[in-house]
């Protein structure tokens, strides 16, 4: 049988790891509060960037268009006496593969979503309390709501961390059509001066 000296250190030391637990809980949530709002802000700082790119795509494609206007009437320029087509011609820039490859098809192909989402619902949250009760305070109740904010923060983290995933995916692909783009939009930009030199 204990003692009442060894009771009241055994409550002591319960005390002070009760105390530390709450604090360390404190800090915790107060470090994962912080997190998140930094994966928050840095979610908006890609998604600009998503809108970034897709301006410069979206002019690059505007490029594109003028180029083949441009083509139409450099090849009016280039008919023998207006009717009959110059044999000496380049061939269509248009019928090029890596012009195909980038202009050729629909971009709503490009966005054809191909796999059904992977994430778990929700699912695999822990259920109960997250603190074993010992005193059965209010400490305990602060530490038990500051791990589910915790665990409320770190669903949250996956989330944005999943559709930040997904958006640099996106990006990354984009990148490498646009720079086959600026390669193309550069040769046919090139043909077409040579082309209105020979005219001059």
């Amino acid at each position: 049988m204990a003692t009442e000296d060894e009771r009241y250190n055994l409550d002591q030391r319960i005390d002070h790891v009760t105390n530390e637990s709450l604090s360390a809980t404190r800090r915790i949530r107060q470090v994962a509060e912080e997190t998140n709002q930094m994966g928050v802000e840095t979610l908006i700082t890609v998604n600009e960037q998503g809108e970034q790119l897709d301006n410069v795509e979206r002019r690059l494609d505007e490029i594109n268009v003028d180029m083949k206007r441009t083509d139409k009437h450099l090849t009016e320029l280039e008919k023998c006496c207006g009717c009959f087509t110059c044999c000496c011609r380049p061939p269509d820039y248009t019928k090029r593969r890596d012009y195909k490859q980038v202009y050729g098809r629909s971009r709503q192909d490009e966005e054809l979503i191909t796999e059904q989402p992977t994430g778990n619902g929700g699912r695999g949250q822990p259920q109960g309390a997250f603190v074993k009760r010992i005193t059965n305070d209010e400490r305990e109740e602060e530490m038990e709501e500051n791990l589910g904010a915790v665990s409320d923060v770190l669903t949250n983290l996956k989330g944005i961390a999943t559709e930040m995933g997904t958006e640099l995916d996106r990006q990354n692909d984009q990148l490498g059509r646009l720079e086959t783009k600026v390669d193309v939009n550069t040769g046919h930009l090139s043909q077409a001066n040579r082309r209105i030199r020979k005219q001059l």
